[in-house]
């Protein structure tokens, strides 16, 4: 069995996250493993707990002791000391990583913003693969996006900072009745596209997002079509997602078990 990593934050309403990574590792059949480097409890604003350095250490020690990894999956650091921790076990890693950069804080502009978000780009050059949304693309690219060639402008552009590959994810933030990813990769474009949910039930599609195609790349699926089945796989998920209150969960269960939603 592929064994993936998970590097990431716990959200307390299981959306996003970590629980999101292990729930889809297990769906596309690979055995995750975690580093977890924050919780965040989620009420009207976000809270953050960041998990000492030590800990951090010793999760990684274990790791690097005991695993046999074929990817990872990058999330939630939140902590510019923790990007120097990792830096040499992502460097030395020869398999595939996918880069989630969670950069949309609320706090917005900041100094901590703006190291976090350097020492996030250094990051870079080691992936196989960065999947910013559309406000991360453009903290990344120094851009407005509010259409699909604004998108392939920024998709250059954050691969110029070093990011082999680059998957925009334009979900429901662009205007009209389409949702457009843009993939970036080998001096080419690839556009997805499909119809927006109106379904409320979006927490944590992102991290769902590039957890399934960090699965699909340490069984060597090919990059294109690892997107497309974790794009199905997400929009399953939204389709048939947990609601909570006026928003909800992505139900990573869905795709694989369509029988049980009918």
């Amino acid at each position: 069995m592929k064994q993936v990593l998970s590097i990431a934050g716990l959200d307390s309403l299981a959306g996003g996250g970590m629980t999101a990574d292990l729930k889809t590792f297990e769906e596309f059949g690979v055995f995750g493993h975690a580093l977890l480097t924050c919780v965040v409890a989620i009420n009207d604003n976000l809270l953050f707990h960041d998990l000492p350095e030590p800990v951090i250490r010793a999760q990684l020690d274990s790791l690097r002791s005991t695993v046999s990894l074929d990817a990872i999956k990058i999330g939630l650091l939140h902590q510019t000391a923790i990007i120097e921790l990792l830096r040499d076990f992502l460097q030395a890693f020869t398999g595939p990583i996918v880069l989630d950069p969670v950069l949309a804080f609320k706090e917005g502009d900041t100094a901590f913003n703006q190291s976090y978000q350097a020492g996030l780009i250094s990051l870079f050059p080691s992936t196989a693969l960065v999947t910013p949304n559309l406000l991360e693309a453009q903290h990344l690219s120094g851009q407005t996006i509010t259409t699909l060639a604004e998108m392939k402008t920024a998709a250059k552009k954050i691969h110029a900072l070093g990011a082999p590959n680059v998957l925009i994810k334009g979900g429901s933030r662009l205007t009209g009745e389409t949702a457009y990813d843009l993939l970036y990769h080998s001096g080419q474009y690839t556009v997805f596209e499909a119809e927006k949910s109106t379904r409320p039930t979006t927490n944590g599609a992102g991290c769902t997002l590039s957890s399934a195609i960090a699965a699909l790349l340490a069984k060597g699926t090919s990059l294109e079509t690892a997107v497309q089945t974790a794009k199905a796989f997400v929009w399953a998920g939204i389709e048939e997602g947990l609601p909570l209150g006026t928003s909800g969960n992505v139900n990573q269960l869905a795709y694989f078990r369509k029988d049980e939603y009918v």
